[in-house]
Formats: structure tokens, C-alpha cells, sequence
């Protein structure tokens, strides 16, 4: 049997829950991975909420989104359920120039993830990213 943790926890749309959100996954992941993993989810949680926050209903008065933490042995499901949009996420095209300043969020989260991909929900879209490590 595999032992999974999960957690889950709801946080105001704004730009300094963000911050909140991934104190939350750290103190949550830090005794149950190595470092290395440690820092790709807290990553991942900033680009996921980010994301969020600035690209969907969540980051509009009263907004909100959740974040799910899923932990076994060596991998993290990162998820971030918002109030939904009018697109999809997507790795824009552009996010890999040098001279781009924003729009990197999901090209990070690809980059850094064994897979991430998005599913539409009742209240809006789950985008979610799986970061694999090595077990403690």
C-alpha cells in the first residue's frame, strides 16, 4: 500500500496570499522530502497561485482559490483550483525570449514538473503539476 498524504487549504485571491500559499506547502513538505523537491514544489505553488491571482475570476474582489498538496514517497501533486476564465492555461509561445518579462508561470511549471495539465471543475479550472523527486 501506498502511504499519500493530502491536504488542502483555501486562500484569499490577492497577491499576498501567494507568499501564505507557499509557507503552507513548505511547512507541510519540508520533513517529508529532500530539499531539492522541497524548493520545486514551493516554486510550483508560486507559479500555480500566481497564475491564479492574476489570470483568472480568483483575483477579482472576493476572489479565491484552493491549493491541494499530495504526497507519497518522491512525488508532489501540486493543485490550484480558481474561479475560472475565459482561456485556458497555456505555455505561451514567447515565454522562452530573454527579453520577456512576464507570461513564464506555466513554462516554468513544464519545465520543472514530470506533467501539469489543467481540468475544468464546478467553480472553475484545477491546474495541476506533478514534481517528482528522489525519496528521503
Amino acid at each position: 500500500m501506498i502511504d499519500v498524504t493530502r491536504w488542502s487549504r483555501l486562500f484569499a485571491g490577492q497577491p499576498q496570499s501567494i507568499g501564505d500559499a507557499r509557507a503552507f506547502a513548505r511547512a507541510l513538505v519540508v520533513d517529508r522530502a529532500p530539499d531539492d523537491l522541497v524548493r520545486t514544489v514551493e516554486l510550483v505553488v508560486s507559479e500555480l497561485c500566481t497564475n491564479a491571482v492574476e489570470h483568472t475570476a480568483s483575483g477579482e474582489d472576493g476572489g479565491e482559490f484552493v491549493l491541494e498538496l499530495e504526497v507519497q514517497c518522491g512525488h508532489v501533486r501540486v493543485g490550484v483550483l480558481d474561479m475560472g476564465a475565459q482561456t485556458r492555461p497555456a505555455v505561451s509561445d514567447q515565454a522562452s525570449g530573454s527579453d520577456v518579462i512576464s507570461g513564464r508561470g506555466l513554462f516554468i511549471v513544464e519545465a520543472v514538473s514530470k506533467a501539469w495539465g489543467s481540468e475544468p471543475i464546478r467553480v472553475g479550472r484545477r491546474v495541476w503539476a506533478d514534481v517528482v523527486g528522489m525519496p528521503v
